[in-house]
């Protein structure tokens, strides 16, 4: 008996364990860097560390400027939302970015994410808009600061 509780208790504690992105609840969660409410569809974001824990973001700036407190090895998952496809997270590392007055985003960096560089094609007309790549990205927020 007491080697079925034993085996349901590790069972129990490596199923909640699983290193995997969770749904944001939009108008509900809050942001883990300036703690504001997630409302944004178009600019939320999401790190998932080694450990299986979430860090939601309620713009791509928040995660990034949060980014200064990580040890980017304990970091399983970046990812941001498809602005082409709101609601739908897109591996960050593989997103096309841009920064563009047009399309403003929550924090004022207005800055988006496209799961694809053909969505993203459409933006790129106006002539203060700027394309990154992930390492490009962080380091223009970099200089920044």
């Amino acid at each position: 008996m007491k080697r079925n509780w034993l085996l349901l208790s590790v069972l129990i504690a490596l199923a909640s364990c699983e290193v995997e992105p969770q749904e944001i609840n939009y108008g509900k969660d809050g942001c883990s860097f300036c703690k504001m409410t997630i409302v944004d569809t178009k600019h939320a974001a999401q790190i998932v560390t080694t450990k299986g824990k979430n860090f939601k973001y309620d713009a791509i700036e928040c995660m990034i400027n949060h980014l200064n407190q990580w040890d980017e090895v304990s970091i399983e998952f970046y990812l941001v939302a498809d602005y082409a496809n709101p609601k739908i997270l897109v591996d960050a590392q593989r997103a096309h970015f841009i920064i563009s007055e047009e399309i403003p985003s929550p924090m004022g960096a207005n800055l988006s994410a496209f799961g694809n560089a053909e969505d993203l094609q459409p933006h790129i007309v106006h002539s203060s808009a700027r394309t990154f790549g992930w390492d490009q990205l962080l380091d223009e927020f970099k200089h920044k600061q």
